[in-house]
């Protein structure tokens, strides 16, 4: 049964309930085969079979943008074109874990994906384990995401909302074998049975988020103010809530047990990614300041337009969630810290000198033959092209002359 939030909404003009709500149910009819009654209900024909047909339409794009633009980059399998920036590196954590040989800067990845794709390589390839969990964890997005629009809209809506999350722009996270999927589907699901009043499966789900992204942590108190309205005391149920903060626990856990530092990723951030935490007003400045100074390029579309245009649309959305139609409390509690956490991390500008700075850093740390290195593990993704390899050759070149100068010990 659908629960209603009337008076449990932050305050409103009073809302009517979606047009034709009784008539518009995505229940099947009784006592007919199970896959008959899944092809029949809504979710399937408005939500679930929309997204599989999107899926196939950006595979067959991707690779043929791939032949068209960059056929060098084709190499084995054509599954490798989505093996790019994050996925090496949860790839290297489902074959290492996060100790040696594994590289120590890793741990900034939650570890319940990896792991995932590491149950999957028994099956299939690694590349392929990862690529079918994401597609299976798009798909219970959309379904998830379908209901919770039914909450408080019509079937239009709710089709839309779905259409909405496949081909946004940075939809192709959905595709590759990133985190992002399996983390939406977690969510989604999460605010769905809390609404639902199911709070054991919502502080299960939320853990699991947990585990999958740092913006999991940002869930439980938004499920906690979604608790609060809908019932004005705490009952045993509540419990679940605190279930739920195991999942950032388990990350801090994993921080302990492989480096004896339960923090380690924030150093790892600060040495590493050269990520400092400043007030959001100085880290605003420096996306906006960034946007303006560098040279339009690949590298400066990805990595500085596309984080001050992502901040702008998290803006926007953390507004309507406070003031648009169909507002709640939690869902402005959730997207309201995701933009707090968004603004607050700032690149030094020391080591931005250029976009490969990153890379530079890298090589400065490594020892002989780190261009190898540094070009193998691609920190941020941005070592590609002749501009990019010659900062990190010339870094290296730093660091190999700054061996010699050391004095015998």
């Amino acid at each position: 049964s659908r629960q209603t939030y009337g008076a449990l909404k932050m305050p409103q003009a009073q809302e009517t309930a979606p047009p034709n709500a009784d008539a518009d149910t995505t229940e099947p009819p009784v006592g007919i085969p199970w896959w008959s009654a899944i092809a029949r209900s809504r979710t399937w024909t408005d939500a679930v079979l929309p997204t599989i047909l999107i899926r196939v339409v950006l595979l067959a794009f991707g690779l043929l943008a791939v032949v068209i633009f960059r056929g060098d980059a084709l190499g084995g399998s054509w599954l490798d074109i989505w093996n790019r920036w994050d996925a090496p590196h949860f790839l290297e954590i489902a074959r290492y874990g996060y100790g040696p040989p594994a590289d120590p800067a890793r741990i900034v990845l939650f570890p319940l994906f990896p792991y995932l794709i590491r149950a999957g390589s028994f099956f299939v390839n690694p590349v392929a384990a990862g690529m079918v969990i994401t597609f299976i964890s798009t798909l219970a997005a959309a379904a998830g995401l379908y209901r919770l629009a039914r909450f408080d809209h019509g079937r239009a809506t709710a089709r839309w909302s779905v259409l909405a999350m496949s081909v946004f722009p940075t939809a192709y996270a959905l595709v590759a074998p990133y985190s992002e999927a399996p983390f939406l589907a977690f969510a989604i699901w999460a605010f769905v049975l809390a609404r639902e009043d199911n709070w054991r499966a919502a502080g299960i789900l939320t853990l699991l988020a947990g585990a999958t992204r740092i913006q999991g942590a940002f869930l439980i108190p938004a499920l906690a103010v979604e608790y609060w309205l809908a019932r004005r005391r705490v009952d045993r149920d509540a419990r679940w809530l605190v279930v739920a903060l195991g999942g950032p626990l388990l990350y801090l856990g994993v921080n302990f047990v492989t480096f004896g530092d339960p923090f380690y990723f924030l150093a790892i951030q600060r040495r590493v990614f050269t990520v400092a935490t400043v007030p959001p007003w100085v880290a605003i400045q420096t996306m906006i300041a960034n946007a303006l100074a560098f040279k339009p390029t690949e590298d400066w579309v990805t990595i500085y337009l596309a984080p001050l245009v992502a901040f702008v649309v998290l803006a926007l959305v953390t507004l309507w969630t406070a003031i648009g139609r169909g507002r709640r409390a939690s869902y402005f509690v959730y997207t309201a810290l995701t933009l707090v956490s968004f603004a607050t991390p700032r690149r030094r500008q020391a080591e931005r000198a250029s976009v490969a700075g990153p890379a530079a850093v890298r090589c400065l740390d490594a020892p002989d033959g780190c261009i190898h290195d540094a070009v193998r593990h691609r920190p941020l993704g941005v070592l590609r092209g002749p501009d990019t390899r010659a900062v990190a050759k010339a870094a290296c070149r730093v660091r190999r002359r700054r061996s010699r100068r050391r004095p015998p010990a």
